[in-house]
């Protein structure tokens, strides 16, 4: 079996939110944010398995940007990308902040990288990928709610 990977592909698109991961995720010390001790191990473990799915998926759909489709989802993948970075300026800047200590401040870097995949869906016109990335964010956000208790 043969698999279409091709050096252009959407894993390039992956490596900003990849690096923004490793070098601020361990600034992100509220136990809110990086404990899954409130979490059932089935949802910890659906997490794990969507997330790998996320973030190798992308080596299968070429980054080509021709179409109003592929340009469109170019837009959303930065945008969307800018605002994921942004969700994370208040936890790592401000935590004491009452953005930081609401529901909503805590989830949203759950949330927002929704719209970066979203992006890469668009550009490889691929809704199976759509669809993975919306569930993902789905269980990682539920992830998310059960631990801000």
């Amino acid at each position: 079996m043969k698999f279409p990977i091709q050096w252009l592909n959407c894993l390039w698109l992956m490596l900003p939110i990849l690096l923004w991961n490793i070098l601020l995720g361990p600034r992100l010390t509220d136990p809110r944010i990086t404990s899954d001790l409130n979490s059932p191990r089935w949802l910890i473990i659906a997490e794990s398995v969507l997330r790998m799915l996320v973030f190798i998926l992308p080596l299968l759909i070429p980054l080509v940007i021709k179409t109003p489709l592929q340009k469109a989802g170019l837009i959303v993948y930065i945008l969307g990308t800018l605002v994921y970075f942004a969700s994370w300026l208040p936890l790592l800047l401000a935590p004491q902040s009452t953005w930081s200590n609401s529901a909503l401040g805590l989830l949203a870097p759950c949330i927002t990288p929704l719209f970066s995949f979203l992006g890469m869906a668009l550009i490889g016109s691929s809704w199976p990928y759509a669809a993975i990335s919306f569930l993902f964010i789905l269980i990682h956000t539920w992830n998310g709610i059960q631990n801000l208790g």
